[in-house]
């Protein structure tokens, strides 16, 4: 039996439809009531700590507001996560995604963001050999990025963070994440 919920929810949890509603808060509860092997928290702990961090307006970022570091990011549009990823360097992968180049090669977040604005399927933008975006297409892009918040996690190296966003990644399934 499924549940039926509002589409502000299936929003807020990147969900299609009520199936995929209970499947995600069925793994949120097997996430937060059991820990890792390695003794790392509950991936359900992890989103309420990342949820928690104040988020930035990315518009007015720049390169000092942003760690150095290892961590997990996370880009949110009205309130609601869109993507989650991870970096070696917080502060140049922020920027990466913040570029307003014609290439989208090097952020799949830029390419996810270019098919909801455009319908030119990630793969087709993803190569540096490949269909690059015009220029007014780029701006529209990063426009669009501009009007989204960014927080953060830091974490104590590269695979630290690796192991926190695919946890975070398994149990919350933000929209422009592809799983």
């Amino acid at each position: 039996m499924t549940n039926s919920y509002d589409q502000s929810d299936l929003n807020i949890y990147g969900a299609e439809d009520d199936f995929e509603m209970d499947a995600i808060l069925d793994a949120i509860d097997k996430a937060t009531s059991s820990t890792t092997s390695d003794s790392a928290e509950p991936a359900g702990k992890d989103w309420s700590r990342l949820l928690a961090v104040p988020r930035r307006a990315a518009s007015g970022l720049t390169r000092a507001d942003v760690p150095n570091e290892p961590g997990v990011y996370l880009w949110s549009r009205g309130g609601a996560p869109q993507y989650v990823g991870t970096a070696t360097s917080l502060q140049k992968r922020l920027s990466t995604h913040l570029g307003g180049g014609v290439s989208l090669a090097g952020s799949s977040l830029r390419r996810n963001v270019c098919e909801l604005l455009f319908q030119i399927p990630p793969n087709v933008t993803g190569n540096p050999t490949r269909q690059k975006v015009t220029t007014g297409q780029a701006t529209a892009i990063r426009s669009w990025l501009l009007g989204c918040d960014v927080s953060w996690l830091r974490a104590r190296n590269e695979r630290d963070a690796a192991a926190l966003e695919a946890r975070l990644r398994h149990v919350f399934r933000p929209p422009f994440n592809r799983v």
